[in-house]
């Protein structure tokens, strides 16, 4: 009803503040049933779709959509591979440049024929308690060839004689290859020689016992002792000598000062008598006892 200015009253009002709840609770009441779910048997389902008859055989021997697939991706030929864009492509080898990978300088091969030197040597080494004691006295005598060998001969010869000297060993340096042999006394006296070589070596007259020991570069070891020579002399060549003289004294249980050093040029014999020394090369200093001593411990 509206009031005599035309609008609505507090009738109005009153009714929507009665009518909201009310509205609220039918909505909400399971019992009214205005949002409650409906059982399956309310819902509306689709009719069927109805499906061409077939005969239990064919049913059986239709493929499924699976089985079709398949035998489609196995007829079909296989996609081509494409380049992986992203992918480094393999470094290529360098190219040579007209020199050899390996510094050295190239030789054959005789890995096989020094190993057979090595083992000979060996056959002709006395044991070493055999050698601690054999002598009184050391003589390391160092080598100079200046002059070629002589055409169509393989190592130089160089001949030892101890016969006078019995009591003494002999120690060579050398720096090219010899053929040595050895005259002592008593003739198959043990051990009365050494090597220390940057080349190959061999003996003459080889026979058990004969060498006290050797060390050479062919033949496996690490580092052998320079020539001292005073042509050049050095700190180094004066260690890396002084290192070699303490390992004989010790192979030969003897003090540094029961040592001595000659140098001797293209010598082909040394005889020791005494203690002299005779070649018919050309003897260019010697260095003996506490001289040597002294010099090894500067």
């Amino acid at each position: 009803m509206r009031d005599g200015s035309g609008r609505w009253g507090l009738g109005l009002a009153a009714l929507a503040a009665v009518a909201i709840p009310f509205a609220v609770i039918a909505a909400l009441d399971p019992r009214i049933g205005w949002l409650r779910p409906r059982p399956a048997s309310e819902t509306v389902q689709a009719p069927p779709s109805r499906l061409p008859d077939r005969s239990p055989a064919e049913a059986t021997s239709a493929p499924r959509p699976e089985a079709r697939s398949e035998t489609r991706s196995e007829s079909w030929p296989p996609a081509p591979e494409r380049p992986c864009p992203v992918c480094a492509a393999a470094d290529a080898p360098a190219p040579l440049r007209g020199a050899l990978p390996d510094p050295d300088i190239q030789i054959p091969d005789v890995s096989a024929e020094r190993a057979a030197q090595r083992e000979r040597l060996i056959g002709w080494t006395a044991h070493p308690d055999r050698v601690s004691g054999s002598a009184a006295a050391l003589d390391l005598i160092g080598l100079v060839f200046t002059a070629p060998r002589d055409p169509g001969t393989g190592y130089r010869p160089l001949a030892i004689d101890l016969a006078g000297a019995p009591d003494r060993a002999v120690v060579v340096v050398t720096e090219q290859p010899l053929r040595l042999a050895l005259t002592s006394l008593p003739p198959d006296r043990a051990g009365a020689l050494g090597v220390e070589a940057s080349a190959a070596f061999g003996l003459a007259d080889g026979r058990s016992g004969l060498l006290a020991g050797f060390r050479a570069l062919p033949y496996g070891a690490a580092a052998v002792a320079p020539v001292l020579d005073p042509s050049r002399f050095g700190p180094g060549t004066l260690r890396d000598f002084c290192a070699a003289l303490r390992l004989w004294a010790v192979q030969f249980g003897l003090p540094v000062g029961r040592t001595r050093y000659t140098l001797i040029e293209n010598p082909t014999q040394i005889a020791l008598a005494g203690e002299a020394v005779h070649t018919d090369g050309t003897a260019r200093g010697r260095v003996s006892g506490r001289r040597l001593a002294r010099l090894c411990r500067a």
